[in-house]
């Protein structure tokens, strides 16, 4: 019986792997050639560190074998499988991709009420932000002018 889920999302790889050494990796567990293709997308964390986060894109169902049905298995119970990459030390954390297909389309009026709402509640969010830290400096300026007193 073959074991069938499309895709999987690697969060977090560090930018010195490439697509192919995702792809080898996951091949090389597999025992063949699965891998159709794997997308990536860089981002910073929020220290300004680069990464890059894949997503492997299987070819066909996985022949079911130990190592097929053990990272099946496991996905499924623990919604998370850790990867040994082949350096000593090193695993990736590896997730169902529950991402869906972004259709191009035109936008409906619900959506567009509902991007707007959220564009209103993130100017509030950095309006409060500001309000909050000017506040904290005004706090800690009356403390250093009532200790001038």
């Amino acid at each position: 019986m073959a074991i069938s889920f499309k895709s999987v999302c690697v969060p977090r790889v560090t930018m010195h792997s490439t697509t192919s050494d995702v792809e080898n990796v996951f091949n090389s567990i597999f025992g063949g050639d699965y891998v159709d293709h794997v997308d990536k997308h860089e981002t910073l964390d929020s220290k300004g560190t680069k990464f890059q986060v894949m997503f492997v894109h299987f070819k066909q169902d996985l022949p079911a074998t130990k190592w097929t049905d053990h990272f099946y298995q496991k996905l499924d119970a623990d919604t998370m499988v850790k990867v040994m990459t082949g350096y000593k030390e090193f695993y990736w954390k590896v997730y169902y991709n529950k991402s869906t297909p972004k259709v191009p389309h035109i936008m409906t009026a619900e959506e567009e009420a509902n991007l707007e709402a959220e564009k209103a509640l993130k100017v509030v969010a950095v309006a409060n932000s500001l309000a909050s830290a000017a506040a904290e400096v005004a706090t800690e300026e009356d403390v250093i002018l009532s200790a001038c007193d």
